[in-house]
């Protein structure tokens, strides 16, 4: 009896330092040689074009607010946050002067391009009187024309946002100065395979402003 309980014992032991060994080996390959399921050189672009667009838009001398979330989760718009101010800072004269990091909690609409509430950018907007732009990297949402009319003054606003067709309003008022949108014109310019930063964008993104295109389609092809 104490021959076979002692013998189920080693088992157990054997088993569990396997699992422990299998376990480890997994932790390892996801943390040392795992690569992400996104597209950084895509993403970094985001962020490179965003901050071009943002300095034609702005000039030098200016000041203005990042608006995103948290990215613990959400590592494409990291990637988008950091190249957006490397490049800003490599074409100069603009400041960061406040970074709003919104925690989506169970918020599922919260992503890269979308999530910012109405309430929440009217909020923004009102205690950004000191900047000159407020540079959104989850969405822009629709606004009433009642709350746009309670707002005194509005520093521009860059975003890119994923829902394009529901901000024309915006747009034509030059509420929404600068939108980053999902490629919704085809063929795309550039070759087939992109290489370059703005290859990459063109591929899949484009820049949309009042004085572009307008309306925009509801659907991409």
């Amino acid at each position: 009896m104490n021959g076979s309980s002692g013998s189920t014992k080693k088992k157990l032991i054997v088993t569990g330092s396997v699992l422990a060994i299998i376990c480890s080996g997994i932790w390892i390959y996801r943390t040392e040689f795992a690569q992400p399921v996104f597209n950084a050189k895509l993403h970094e672009a985001v962020g490179q074009i965003m901050a071009e667009e943002t300095s034609r838009l702005l000039g030098h001398n200016a000041k203005l607010v990042i608006v995103a979330m948290d990215t613990r989760h959400a590592p494409e718009l990291k990637l988008q946050i950091e190249s957006f101010e490397k490049h800003l800072a490599m074409l100069g004269g603009i400041t960061v002067k406040n970074r709003i990091m919104l925690d989506p909690g169970e918020n599922p609409k919260f992503r890269a391009g979308s999530g910012l509430s109405e309430k929440r950018f009217l909020k923004i907007a009102r205690k950004s009187s000191d900047v000159d732009a407020i540079v959104s990297f989850v969405g822009m949402p629709e606004i009433t024309d009642t709350n746009l009319a309670s707002l005194k003054s509005i520093p521009k606003v860059i975003a890119e946002t994923h829902s394009p067709e529901k901000l024309i309003n915006l747009l034509n008022k030059k509420i929404l100065n600068i939108a980053i949108v999902p490629r919704f014109e085809f063929p795309a310019p550039g070759p087939r395979t992109p290489e370059t930063s703005r290859q990459w964008f063109d591929h899949y993104f484009q820049v949309v402003s009042a004085e572009t295109a307008l309306p925009l389609p509801d659907t991409a092809p």
